[in-house]
């Protein structure tokens, strides 16, 4: 399928194709990887690069236009429609691989790790011979818990280690500590289809927690061997690929960036003296993971005429944990829930408070809202953990502060709401440091190199 000068500029006029593959897309509920993948499209075209965006969906099959790029809708069983049937194993073809090859790629780049787009997907390209690459966009490829948090009480450093997985992931679902342990010494029984599962679902998951970790550990290396370049966007995600034998030459670091739209910076804090509070603003998930709940409890440590606002922006799926949030937010007027801010009014949300609070309780690979608060000149308040911590300098641009303890963050707002300086000095250090384009020109790289790999392999072959 692949011609012989892909990739060489100008070469009969060839572009290069690529096919991006998600979970979700827009106009759905999407997060930081549709951003992503949306960004970096429009960016690669601007480098001679075609792309067409697959995407899962609970519904029928769809084709329609977005931001220009053609979106194919594929229901989420198309893996396991038979479309084309052949004697030949090599010829046949289920809706999925359909729906890949009537793109004519040259290339596959995957962005999920979901039932929806994941390593099934990636089995059925590597049969239909088209290069493919990973972008791990989330933990779940590495941790049962999908937080490396090891034990939820430090950062893991992303070995998967059967019995050590075991006991951390039967902590999360509610065992107490000598339970979970005494599960991690059990044999690596496969029990989800047994007896004990029909009388028990939880049971049987529980006891299988060991051959669980083992299956995560095969299909992080099939991910390595189906894919010519897992690409890590931040350097603990290829510390921890690391940790697990993936080869050096499989993995490419390659952070994210914040969308054109985040181009307005404005002094901070705004309106300078005019407004007596300081906005703090959260943007993400109403779920215990993204942590707002912790910026709730360093707000309630504080005095009540303290001038801070708490600004929250974000849905979820947890009914607990929203109510939670409401009942805090009437009980103290300085908390406001903002609901659902579509990602096209993001950089309203952002342009209109003073400090983001990044509190999340697991290992980012981005987040790429820290990258439009750098982009727009705004400090952050984040957890000091994975991603957060490598694009926030403690001190220079922003807070680091633990993701467990609700005191330093107290603190960190009461700096912020007492000492105006302190703040417009933190914004003052807050600079773009990517953009989409320097993205574009990572993966535009990767994906050449990989074209002229398989070129000079077909000149080798006899």
């Amino acid at each position: 399928m692949t011609s012989p000068v892909v990739g060489v500029p100008g070469a009969m006029g060839r572009r290069l194709r690529v096919v991006h593959c998600v979970g979700f897309y827009f106009p759905d509920s999407t997060g930081g990887t549709e951003v992503y993948v949306r960004d970096l499209v429009s960016a690669l075209s601007r480098d001679s690069i075609e792309s067409t965006i697959i995407a899962a969906t609970d519904g029928a099959y769809d084709r329609y236009s977005w931001n220009g790029v053609e979106v194919v809708r594929y229901p989420i069983d198309a893996p396991e429609i038979q479309s084309v049937r052949d004697a030949s194993v090599r010829k046949r073809r289920t809706l999925f691989q359909e729906i890949v090859e009537a793109t004519k790629p040259d290339l596959f780049h995957l962005h999920s790790w979901t039932s929806g787009a994941g390593l099934r997907h990636l089995r059925q390209v590597s049969r239909m011979d088209i290069p493919s690459i990973v972008t791990m966009h989330v933990p779940s490829p590495i941790c049962m818990r999908g937080t490396m948090l090891l034990y939820d009480r430090r950062p893991c450093d992303g070995y998967i280690d059967d019995r050590r997985c075991a006991e951390c992931w039967a902590l999360d679902r509610g065992l107490p500590a000598p339970a979970a342990y005494l599960l991690s010494q059990l044999p690596r029984w496969d029990l989800t289809d047994s007896v004990i599962s029909r009388l028990s679902q939880r049971a049987a998951n529980l006891l299988s927690a060991r051959a669980a970790a083992a299956t995560k550990a095969r299909q992080l290396r099939s991910m390595a061997t189906l894919s010519e370049r897992i690409v890590a966007p931040s350097e603990w995600v290829r510390a921890a690929l690391a940790e697990n034998a993936i080869p050096p030459e499989k993995m490419v670091v390659s952070g994210q960036s914040a969308s054109a739209a985040f181009c307005d910076r404005k002094p901070r804090p705004l309106q300078g003296v005019d407004r007596k509070e300081i906005v703090i603003g959260f943007l993400g998930r109403l779920e215990r993971y993204k942590g707002a709940d912790l910026l709730v409890r360093a707000l309630a440590e504080l005095p009540g005429g303290l001038p801070v606002q708490l600004r929250i922006a974000g849905v979820g799926q947890d009914a607990r944990f929203a109510r939670k949030m409401e009942a805090a937010a009437r009980k103290d007027s300085r908390i406001q829930l903002m609901g659902l801010v579509e990602h096209e009014r993001v950089p309203e949300f952002l342009a209109d408070i003073d400090v983001l609070a990044v509190p999340s309780r697991y290992m980012e690979t981005g987040p790429i809202v820290v990258q439009e608060a750098r982009a727009l000149g705004i400090p952050v308040m984040g957890a000091d953990l994975g991603g957060i911590s490598e694009r926030v300098h403690h001190g220079v641009d922003g807070w680091l502060l633990p993701f467990d303890d609700p005191k330093p963050w107290a603190e960190a707002i009461r700096v912020a709401a007492t000492d105006r300086a302190e703040v417009a000095r933190l914004s003052s250090n807050m600079h773009r440091t990517r953009s989409n384009d320097d993205v574009a020109a990572d993966m535009a790289k990767l994906y050449r190199e990989i074209m002229a790999d398989r070129r000079t392999s077909a000149e080798l072959r006899p």
